[in-house]
């Protein structure tokens, strides 16, 4: 477990931007369906799981996918992942540099993370030749991290910047859809199919005393848990390929348990950090007194109120369970996880970019004023779970270059637990 407290030099957010698809990559659940069924790849059985589990995802009708994957078959090739790299990081760059008329060579480190796309040469440096970055930036990819990989990546940045001084970091966070779609037979890798779409985010931190007059946010707090040295936690997402009798609904299970002790230990770790001390003080005393309750009688630990702390919440948004699990065990309300679950059904699963897409959202509404903080929880492979708090430090507006500006006022909206398509 790692952490990040009182910092001897602050890391600000000085803006950060999320990618938006053109409409001609819109992937409606009809769509999705039809395609699914004439790519002759499932049979029917196959086709019959996926559709029931993207109807109960969350997932709309206006989430995107990548060009090579609405061919006839998908194309999953390593060309197509490049493709679908530089279109989404190229863009979100672009539009960052040019924004705040940023030169390039100013851009001192260098974070790129994608799970399943490792190219050599990496990720890094096809953005260091596109946008022509100077010979001695500070330049990593992250890969094989998950869904939780935008918060590490931000982790690695802050240690960075915590050992150079006057400095730039550019943090690029994504996953390739086209390599990640899975044409077997075994039901659980086929969740992937129906839950993960096209998106991406740039964010751009700097420790320049001079940038906290622009910046948005100041980054408070970081906490990290790994529970990968227990079995239960690393094989729950890498299962064999022949386990046949494992089920989409049994992986579920198995993760949302796996998820749930690693929130437990994050939390616990966080909670010391940013709670009130009278929600401290009834935390403590419900775990004394759990070790003397007689046996055989159930009582759980006083769970902390987290809104005392927070005024806002950006949930991965993994999916609708997942999304409903966290809720429930933190005691949330529904506008707490409103960011999450809206993010989910536009965006879908954009994974490690889920949360910059959430806190876009709640820009984009309004719903964020100076001293308010944010706390961004995700979870990812391996199994881990991350934690960011974010204390927002100037007055900020809705903007035109928001990736919700077109659409906001749509939102929120009911969203069935059964979609129509």
């Amino acid at each position: 477990m790692y952490h990040f407290r009182n910092p001897s030099k602050r890391v600000y957010l000085v803006d950060f931007i999320c990618y938006k698809a053109p409409e001609s990559l819109r992937a409606p659940i009809s769509a999705f369906i039809e395609h699914t069924e004439r790519s002759g790849t499932f049979d029917s059985k196959a086709v019959e799981f996926q559709t029931k589990v993207l109807e109960r995802s969350g997932v709309g009708n206006e989430t995107c996918l990548p060009c090579g994957t609405h061919l006839l078959p998908a194309d999953g090739s390593l060309n197509s992942s490049m493709e679908e790299l530089k279109t989404v990081l190229f863009s979100i760059v672009q539009d960052l540099f040019s924004k705040h008329k940023i030169n390039p060579k100013s851009i001192d480190i260098l974070i790129t993370n994608c799970s399943v796309s490792c190219p050599t040469p990496s990720v890094a440096a096809m953005v260091i030749n596109k946008f022509g970055l100077k010979s001695n930036v500070r330049s990593f990819h992250l890969s094989g991290m998950g869904c939780s990989a935008g918060i590490l990546s931000i982790s690695l940045a802050k240690d960075l910047l915590r050992v150079q001084k006057n400095s730039l970091a550019l943090v690029l966070s994504m996953e390739s859809v086209s390599s990640n779609g899975y044409q077997g037979k075994v039901k659980y890798m086929q969740l992937a199919n129906c839950l993960f779409r096209m998106g991406g985010a740039g964010i751009l931190l700097s420790n320049k005393k001079e940038d906290r007059q622009r910046a948005k946010y100041e980054l408070q707090h970081l906490v990290r848990t790994h529970l990968g040295s227990k079995d239960t936690a690393y094989k729950c997402v890498f299962q064999e390929h022949d386990d046949e009798g494992f089920t989409g609904v049994s992986l579920s299970r198995s993760i949302l348990q796996v998820a749930g002790e690693a929130l437990k230990a994050n939390m616990a770790t966080l909670a010391a950090m940013v709670l009130p001390y009278s929600e401290l003080v009834w935390y403590a005393v419900s775990v004394t007194w759990k070790k003397i309750w007689p046996p055989g009688r159930k009582r759980g630990p006083y769970i902390p109120d987290f809104r005392k702390a927070f005024e806002h919440f950006c949930v991965h948004a993994g999916g609708k369970a997942v999304i409903d699990a966290i809720k429930e065990n933190l005691k949330l309300k529904d506008r707490d996880v409103e960011a999450s679950k809206t993010t989910l059904y536009r965006f879908g699963n954009t994974s490690s970019s889920s949360v910059w897409y959430e806190l876009s959202y709640l820009e984009a509404k309004g719903k964020v004023k100076k001293g308010d903080k944010i706390w961004q929880l995700a979870f990812g492979s391996g199994f881990k779970c991350n934690s960011a708090v974010w204390k927002c430090i100037s007055n900020l507006r809705p903007e035109k270059s928001n990736v919700w500006s077109e659409f906001i006022l749509r939102y929120p909206m009911e969203v069935p637990d059964i979609l129509d398509h």
